[in-house]
């Protein structure tokens, strides 16, 4: 009977059976069992939009560790989790008993759009929105009161109407307006 972590691979005279029952002996009978560690398979992969820095395949003994790996996500993707529901990047499996196969899951990142309106004008169109990297917003309008003129957005965008392309970070602004001069 092995000990926890080890397994039976044989007795010293090369027979596999365990049990073991000899029969018709004739004379004395001296073997020994032969114990060898367990060894585990760890793998880790990558799920869609992402990569794994380290060793992705490897076999560990019985009670070691394995090493580190990064999930790497794609540009524009954020490590969510582990399909295990771990989370800890780099990742590491330590008193390994049994396998273990992991895959990194990623999510696209997403940026909130905030358009605001300065004093003496208005902004239509959708002031809070949610985009996805790379993605566009839809179309916001500044509008100033009367006896007053669109001078520009907070960011220095120049045209009362704007969308936002290709995002790939927030954008919070504010719509610019001034009295008209007579």
């Amino acid at each position: 009977s092995p000990n926890t972590g080890y397994r039976f691979v044989g007795w010293s005279d090369g027979k596999l059976d365990n049990p073991r029952t000899d029969l018709n002996v004739k004379q004395n009978v001296s073997v020994s069992a032969q114990f060898a560690i367990k060894t585990y398979t760890v793998d880790y992969a990558a799920g869609l939009n992402g990569s794994i820095s380290g060793n992705t395949s490897q076999i560990v003994q019985h009670g070691a560790s394995s090493t580190y790996v990064t999930a790497v996500p794609s540009i524009g993707y954020r490590f969510d989790r582990w399909n295990d529901g771990r989370t800890d990047n780099p990742r590491r499996d330590t008193n390994v008993s049994s396998d273990v196969s992991a895959t990194a899951e990623f999510s696209i990142i997403s940026y909130t759009l905030r358009y605001r309106s300065g004093s003496n004008g208005s902004v239509s169109g959708n002031l809070l929105q949610t985009v996805d990297y790379g993605s566009s917003g839809s179309e916001v309008v500044a509008s100033p009161h009367q006896h007053y003129h669109f001078v520009q957005w907070s960011d220095d965008v120049a045209s009362p109407s704007r969308i936002d392309a290709n995002v790939i970070s927030n954008v919070d602004v504010t719509a610019n307006f001034a009295p008209d001069q007579f």
